[in-house]
């Protein structure tokens, strides 16, 4: 006799809003964060470097592009507490001022998907942290651990008044699981995030700017960041914020044929 065979009961409809869908660990945005302590570095660095990692669509200035690094203490969100590292390029969509995140260090799993899967942020793994040494404020990155990558160090001075938010941008790739196949998607994705600077009792922002650095300690081909090196620091600044993700927006799609793949120094070559 043959066995009778069930049908799965897990139908669409049903799916979590990721995976694994029957027990997802995050649902539909919004994502809501609390009190979160952001010191943000900004620096020239030679447009011919970003443009290598810059996404077909986005736009440079001719000369001199400003990068920065940000690191993020998450005291308090709805998809966890966690630090990140970001690794930025100022540049334009249709003209309009926008940062390309190309590369995200956060220490844990749910910041990580979080980023990943609703927005295409490429997140990674990392030991990150936050220093306070007499008047100075220190982040740091490393991965793996005990291999230093960045290091920002940042002395408060002056109040800072809050400027506009500028949307972040992120090129979200999921590739096929078929051999030879181009990916299941590749799209520039834009992310408005809803931010506000804390106020403190009295009144004012708690944000300030002063004198900082950020430096590349180690060079690392699995981890280059140190491909936009600094030229010249424009400005450094540490704050408390609270802010919103919201569902994000698609740019562009990309056709890409076939992935391309890892050279021993790190760069990539066409597959």
């Amino acid at each position: 006799m043959v066995a009778k065979l069930v049908n799965g009961q897990m139908t669409p409809d049903r799916f979590g809003f990721t995976m694994p869908v029957s027990n997802p660990p995050i649902d539909k945005p919004p994502y809501y964060f609390r009190n979160i302590e952001s010191m943000t570095f900004v620096y020239e660095t030679p447009t011919e470097a970003a443009a290598l990692i810059l996404p077909e669509g986005l736009m440079l200035p001719e000369r001199t592009t400003l990068a920065q690094v940000t690191f993020n203490k998450f005291h308090f969100s709805t998809v966890g507490c966690y630090n990140e590292a970001i690794f930025g390029i100022n540049c334009f969509w249709e003209g309009e001022p926008v940062c390309y995140y190309d590369t995200i260090l956060v220490d844990n799993e749910v910041g990580l998907i979080t980023g990943r899967e609703p927005y295409g942020f490429a997140k990674l793994f990392a030991n990150i942290g936050f220093e306070r040494e007499n008047n100075l404020i220190i982040g740091w990155a490393e991965r793996p651990k005990g291999k230093r990558l960045v290091t920002g160090v940042f002395r408060p001075r002056e109040f800072l008044e809050p400027g506009p938010s500028v949307p972040a941008v992120a090129l979200k790739v999921i590739p096929s699981p078929e051999e030879g196949a181009p990916p299941e998607v590749a799209e520039l994705v834009m992310l408005r995030t809803q931010k506000n600077v804390v106020q403190g009792s009295d009144g004012r922002y708690e944000a300030f700017s002063g004198p900082g650095n950020v430096t590349f300690d180690s060079e690392s081909v699995i981890n280059p960041c140190f491909r936009l090196p600094v030229q010249n620091m424009v400005r450094s600044s540490w704050g408390y914020y609270n802010f919103t993700l919201p569902y994000g927006k698609i740019l562009k799609r990309y056709n890409p044929n076939i992935a391309a793949f890892t050279g021993r120094d790190g760069v990539l070559l066409p597959g």
